[in-house]
């Protein structure tokens, strides 16, 4: 009977420590959400590979280095800057001399995540990412290794083998979007409705936007495109701006990017957008109306168009008559 007495006496005790223990791993995952919120990594400038899809032996996509294409907020001038995710970049405009620092924090890009990172940028807007110039490490499934990637291009599935166990490997990337994420406000009271005027800019090419003066330029203004080049992976409004910046020759652009709505997609001379239907260039006359934007010129306009006998049997006044005459 003392036995029992004693076991009933130790049981609360037991269950008391077992609440105890219970409110202290609430507390403790309590602590590592609000570090999670503290040290939430979706901040600055996203950056997002559209259309990606990694190969079946494919685990993961990490980017140790990146060259980014950055535009200047005072004077519009782009330049290229080479980030790591260890140390900050810090430079100044060629042009007005504005002081323009980067910072670079990857992520890892896996099957149900296409984010490969962020970017914290002073002065200066993202307007392209130079796929080809980033050094990759892919993580192989098979082998749970990784193994580093080089010359990935836009719209070209890089094929290889694990390094360690040679299994194949892919990755297909079509473009690159940033998105600059609204930092958050957790103040209460009054001055969380105060208005604070700061001026953030966004992304210089963002899709469903035209592009800067819509992908014209000096050379070409009837030309509402940037030209993906396969030499450097850079986008240029035409050839003669490669070459104006590049020292390299020149290879045949097999990708463009519409002036209109930013769409990247394969090269197609004469062919409207796949997204917004408008035509990036001029096209060639025609001796057809066209709604007015082909021949007008009745001599030379083709019998067949109706706009060419439009008014031809029109009624005219004697008075008008004696007028021309």
């Amino acid at each position: 009977m003392e036995g029992r007495k004693l076991m009933q006496q130790d049981s609360p005790d037991c269950n008391e420590g077992q609440q105890q223990q219970q409110q202290e791993e609430v507390e403790e995952a309590s602590h590592l959400v609000e570090n999670i919120k503290i040290n939430d990594p979706r901040r600055g400038t996203e950056i997002k590979l559209l259309g990606l899809r990694l190969g079946e032996n494919t685990a993961t996509l990490v980017a140790q280095q990146i060259t980014v294409c950055l535009q200047c907020n005072r004077c519009k001038v782009t330049a290229d800057l080479t980030l790591n995710g260890r140390t900050p970049c810090t430079a100044q405009c060629e042009k007005c001399n504005a002081s323009i620092s980067a910072a670079f924090r990857p992520c890892m890009l896996h099957h149900y995540s296409d984010v490969l990172g962020y970017l914290d940028l002073h002065n200066a807007t993202p307007a392209d990412l130079v796929l080809k110039e980033c050094d990759l490490t892919v993580g192989c499934l098979s082998c749970s290794q990784d193994g580093p990637v080089q010359n990935f291009s836009y719209g070209q599935t890089k094929e290889f083998n694990c390094e360690h166990c040679h299994s194949k490997l892919s990755i297909l990337a079509e473009s690159t979007r940033f998105q600059y994420i609204q930092p958050r406000t957790n103040k209460t009271g009054p001055s969380a409705n105060a208005v604070h005027y700061k001026t953030i800019k966004d992304p210089a090419v963002q899709k469903g936007k035209p592009l800067p003066e819509k992908g014209t330029c000096k050379h070409y203004k009837q030309s509402h495109r940037w030209l993906r080049f396969p030499c450097c992976g850079r986008a240029y409004p035409c050839d003669v701006c490669h070459d104006e910046d590049q020292d390299h020759p020149m290879e045949l652009a097999t990708r463009m990017i519409c002036g209109y709505c930013a769409k990247e997609q394969p090269y197609g001379n004469g062919k409207p957008c796949n997204s917004c239907g408008n035509m990036m260039t001029r096209g060639a006359r025609t001796s057809h109306w066209e709604g007015g934007l082909g021949c007008r010129n009745k001599i030379k306009m083709n019998r067949n168009d109706r706009q060419k006998y439009v008014n031809t049997n029109k009624t005219v006044s004697r008075k008008a008559a004696s007028e021309k005459k």
